[in-house]
């Protein structure tokens, strides 16, 4: 913990001697200089401080979710973490790849809805109570970018605009539990009853879902001075061929400055990523109807 702390404050000194500043697209921070032949690299690695608002449904039970990033750390159980972006530039095309992965364990307060009686759909039960969610969570966007256009504002200054095409995969692996002693209220009112206990309950499903998105976008990249940039990003996708509907926007400021000697870009703004994806399991319906978003920080390495 100490040996974090320590490079946490390496990294906040660095960027607070280098003033105010952000960085990149979710090319996270490519400060470029003017266009030149030859391709160019960049290679971020990145933190993103996730909030979580949504519905995740695991074998007929929703558990609705709404937590910020200081709720997950304080309440998880588990908390690792890995993101990264890589891009890949010649003039005016480029290719992309986006990496998250993280894994998240934390209880709270859900309201569950639905029938864990799979071969008895009849039986709807709705219960509130302390639940532990797990999620573990990978995603990885690949695709390639072209600049349609691009205005020169002044010297070591431009605005360009990018087109975006590409593949979001996701890979989610849901766990809810929900222990509850109260009252259960069990509608058999499709078959002419009524039935209000009072009783303790256990109800756990898990699920994987795994699929594939299409996604168009476009990027802006202005370069405000050398050295200083704002990127924004937006894109669309699944149109009912992977999830139903996802979304992805993305603010970010980047500047160059260096730390202990080397060279780099620091980035800092904020994503917002949503999706709506749902399936027919075994048990029920498994599925997950959530946006993820928060601050963005990194750094970026061109070369």
């Amino acid at each position: 913990m100490r040996h974090r702390l320590a490079l946490s404050a390496i990294f906040c000194a660095c960027l607070a001697a280098s003033g105010p500043a952000f960085a990149a697209d979710l090319a996270y921070a490519d400060v470029e200089p003017a266009p030149a032949s030859g391709w160019k690299f960049s290679f971020t690695p990145y933190a993103w401080a996730i909030n979580i608002n949504g519905d995740f449904t695991a074998a007929g039970n929703t558990a609705s979710v709404n937590e910020d990033f200081f709720q997950i750390v304080d309440k998880s159980n588990s908390f690792a973490a890995w993101m990264s972006y890589f891009e890949a530039r010649n003039d005016k095309f480029a290719f992309f790849a986006d990496l998250i992965w993280y894994d998240l364990g934390f209880p709270g307060r859900f309201k569950l809805s639905g029938s864990p009686l799979a071969r008895l759909p009849q039986a709807v039960v709705s219960v509130a109570g302390r639940a532990q969610l797990d999620y573990e969570a990978t995603i990885v966007q690949s695709g390639v970018a072209y600049e349609v256009a691009r205005w020169e504002n002044a010297p070591g200054s431009f605005t360009a605009i990018d087109v975006l095409g590409s593949a979001r995969y996701w890979n989610l692996d849901t766990s809810l539990s929900l222990n509850v002693t109260g009252t259960l209220d069990i509608d058999f009112s499709r078959l002419g009853l009524n039935v209000n206990r009072s009783r303790g309950v256990a109800v756990s499903a898990s699920n994987t879902l795994e699929w594939v998105d299409p996604v168009v976008g476009a990027r802006i990249r202005h370069q405000i001075a050398p050295g200083k940039a704002l990127r924004l990003l937006g894109d669309i996708g699944g149109f009912g061929v992977g999830s139903d509907f996802s979304w992805q926007a993305v603010a970010l400021y980047g500047w160059h400055t260096t730390c202990l000697g080397i060279p780099f870009n620091a980035d800092i703004g904020y994503r917002a990523l949503y999706v709506d994806y749902s399936e027919s399991g075994r048990f029920g319906k498994n599925g997950i109807d959530a946006v993820q978003h928060g601050p963005v920080m990194g750094v970026s390495f061109n070369w």
